[in-house]
């Protein structure tokens, strides 16, 4: 009878140890699973908070301020603001994650990498930055982590329209010099682009040597101490010739492109800041290789702009198109483009026409009619004075749009209809 009961006993610790077998390893998984849920949406909530918070202030302009609460979960290794993004790395359980959201500004500062609930601030800059933190004391300058282009040794580069820049560690301003060592502020030429990227779109001729050098001052006015070298030949053919990854056109044809622009027509008036541009290419005798679409003029600070729009190998007979966020202003524009051919042949519009940016970004974006409707889908947008206006112009009534009509017409109900261009 004992014997039995003992044999029972023995069955029974087999069992509940069979059980805690299976049942052990889904309770850590389950906690660990739970603790990884927790951590992301925690640092999910946070870095979306900061750059919801980080748009707000860009869009209301330099001065404007606020305060946001964020929980920072528990292993966080690192955090960063790279350009236009803020990101947090931790460690759940061994294992790296990275959690990131995206502006529309510049971002500098910092976020804390300590677990704990935090109150941050903030606030709108000068040229387009947002500061995150309320102290943010940079005494670094920029490092320009490479040039381009960069051709390997016994490559050159195509001539016609080339794109010369550099990228940089953090948000800078970058300037450039043909032929000669200079220091930044010696230089004449400015890169495009404030953050992490700058480039420039120069027309070179064939079978020369071309050497500039870049540098670059943070938004700190620290400024580098030696300037970066881009050297490169431009000669044809062209490109990475001899490493079996170009395939060179030779057809030698000297016939260019035709080209022609289509929308917006010309002397066109524009209630927003994005502008769809478009034009059609045909080359009878080869491909198309690249479009280059050149608008500048002078915005409404009385100061020069010049804007770039790039397409590879665009459609030929066929309307293209290339947007473009443009300072408010009076502008010209103009495509160029350039065959496949071993000449390069390249073919400007026969067309430069103008257009006028009526909106400053602010406006477009917070305070008019246009900028929702933009933000819609739609093409355009005006202040009408009701919406039978809207019917007999083929417009779409936006009703969500009309307290922007009454703001921007001081309360005036004679044009407090918000009515939408279809594209």
């Amino acid at each position: 009878m004992f014997g039995k009961r003992g044999q029972a006993g023995i069955e029974y610790v087999m069992i509940v140890g069979a059980i805690l077998l299976v049942t052990i390893p889904l309770f850590f998984y389950a906690f660990y699973e739970t603790n990884k849920k927790v951590a992301l949406n925690q640092a999910e909530d946070a870095v979306n908070t900061i750059a919801k918070a980080a748009d707000t202030v860009y869009s209301l302009g330099p001065g404007s301020k606020k305060y946001v609460w964020v929980s920072i979960p528990s292993g966080v290794v690192s955090s960063s603001l790279n350009s236009s993004e803020v990101m947090l790395v931790f460690m759940v359980m061994g294992k790296q994650n990275e959690i990131y959201a995206s502006t529309r500004a510049v971002l500098v500062g910092s976020v804390p990498v300590d677990k704990g609930t935090y109150r941050i601030a903030v606030e709108s800059l000068d040229a387009g930055l947002v500061r995150i933190g309320e102290v943010y004391n940079d005494t670094t300058p920029p490092v320009i982590l490479r040039v381009y282009p960069d051709p390997l040794a016994g490559q050159t580069v195509c001539p016609g329209f080339v794109t010369i820049g550099a990228d940089t560690d953090e948000p800078a301003m970058c300037r450039y010099a043909n032929g000669s060592l200079t220091g930044y502020g010696s230089m004449a030429s400015l890169f495009d682009g404030r953050g992490l990227t700058h480039i420039s779109t120069l027309y070179l001729e064939s079978s020369i040597e071309y050497t500039y050098y870049a540098s670059c001052s943070d938004y700190f006015g620290n400024t580098m101490n030696a300037s970066s070298m881009i050297n490169f030949v431009t000669s044809m053919p062209c490109g990475a010739e001899g490493t079996g990854s170009l395939t060179v056109n030779l057809s030698d044809e000297q016939v260019p492109p035709v080209v022609h622009l289509i929308a917006p027509p010309d002397e066109y008036v524009r209630n927003f800041s994005w502008l769809d541009l478009s034009y059609s290419v045909f080359d009878a005798n080869s491909s198309i290789d690249y479009c280059l679409l050149i608008a500048s003029g002078i915005n409404y600070l009385g100061e020069q702009r010049v804007y770039f729009g790039w397409q590879n190998q665009p459609s030929e007979n066929s309307t293209n198109n290339m947007t473009l966020m443009i300072e408010k202003g009076n502008y010209s524009w103009y495509v160029n483009c350039t065959d496949s051919s071993t000449n390069h042949n390249i073919g400007r519009s026969a067309e430069t026409w103008s257009f006028v940016v009526t909106k400053t970004f602010y406006e477009s974006f917070l305070n008019s009619c246009a900028g929702e409707c933009g933000f819609a889908g739609f093409l355009d947008g005006f202040c009408r004075e009701n919406v039978a206006q809207c019917t007999n112009k083929d417009e779409v009534h936006l009703e969500s749009a009309d307290e922007k009509c009454l703001t921007n017409n001081n309360g005036d109900p004679s044009r407090d209809t918000c009515c939408c261009v279809p594209g």
